[in-house]
C-alpha cells in the first residue's frame, strides 16, 4: 500500500521572496560546489552538506541546485520536525533532494531517525544545508546519522565579494524595474549590506516604497532603512 501523501501544510513549495535565477551571481566557490553536484551526485547516492553563516546565500544556492538538477527542494524551517517522517516517506527515493535549514530538524529524535532512514534508502543525490558544519560537536544527536553526515562531502559557503553584491543589487533592481537617482546610487554604493539575504530585503523594501503612491526613494528614507536592517 502506498503511503498517504502528507498533509497540505507541510508542502511549502513557494520560493523565498526575492530569489531569482536571472539574478544568480556565480563565484568560484559556487562553481566548485555546482561542479561537484553535477559530476558526483546526479544519478548517484552520494551526498553533499553545505554550511555557512546566516545570510550568505545558502538558500539561493540550494534553489539553483534544485532547478539545475530538477530535484525536490524543501525548507525544513517551514516543516515541523514531527512531520519530517511523513514528508520523507512520501518522496520518491529516485529523485534528488535538497533540504535547506536542516538544522531545524536536528536534535529531534523522530526527525533525525526519518532523515537517516531516507538517507539509507535514497537512490539519487542529497544536498543538506545548515548554518554549522555537521562535524561541529553535538550538531547531530543520532549516532548513525552523525556517521553518515561525517562521511558526506562537507563544504563551507562564504559570502559574496563587494563587486558581486553590487552586481546582484543592480540585477534585482532591474528585475523589478526600479530606478534610483544618481545621488541615491552614489549614497548606497559603499553602504550595501554585506550579506545577500539582507541585500534582498533592502531591494524588496525599496520596491515597496517606490510603488507606494509612486514615491521616490530618498537618502533620508534609506538611512533609516539601513539602520533597521543593521
Amino acid at each position: 500500500m502506498n503511503p498517504a501523501k502528507p498533509r497540505q501544510e507541510i508542502l511549502h513549495l513557494e520560493k523565498p521572496g526575492g530569489y531569482s535565477g536571472a539574478c544568480w551571481v556565480e563565484t568560484d566557490q559556487h562553481r566548485l560546489i555546482l561542479s561537484h553536484v553535477t559530476e558526483s551526485l546526479i544519478g548517484q547516492s552520494a551526498e553533499l552538506w553545505i554550511h555557512g553563516l546566516e545570510g550568505v546565500g545558502k538558500t539561493h544556492l540550494g534553489l539553483v541546485i534544485a532547478d539545475r538538477c530538477q530535484w525536490s527542494y524543501y525548507d525544513c524551517g517551514d516543516i515541523q520536525p514531527d512531520l519530517a517522517s511523513e514528508l520523507l516517506e512520501w518522496l520518491d527515493i529516485g529523485v534528488g533532494l535538497v533540504l535547506d535549514r536542516v538544522d531545524c530538524w536536528l536534535h529531534h529524535a523522530e526527525a533525525e531517525a526519518a532523515l537517516f532512514s531516507w538517507w539509507k534508502r535514497k537512490e539519487n543525490g542529497l544536498v543538506l544545508i545548515s548554518t554549522l558544519s555537521p562535524r561541529v560537536e553535538g550538531q547531530v544527536s543520532l549516532a548513525d546519522l552523525t556517521s553518515r553526515a561525517h562521511a558526506s562531502m562537507i563544504l563551507p559557503l562564504d559570502g559574496l565579494a563587494d563587486s558581486d553584491l553590487a552586481e546582484l543589487f543592480r540585477c534585482q533592481l532591474n528585475q523589478l524595474n526600479v530606478e534610483l537617482t544618481p545621488e541615491v546610487s552614489r549614497f548606497l554604493g559603499p553602504r550595501l549590506p554585506r550579506k545577500p539575504r539582507k541585500l534582498m530585503q533592502l531591494v524588496r523594501s525599496i520596491d515597496q516604497e517606490s510603488l507606494r503612491d509612486q514615491r521616490k526613494i530618498t537618502i533620508p528614507w534609506l538611512k533609516q532603512l539601513l539602520l533597521q536592517l543593521g
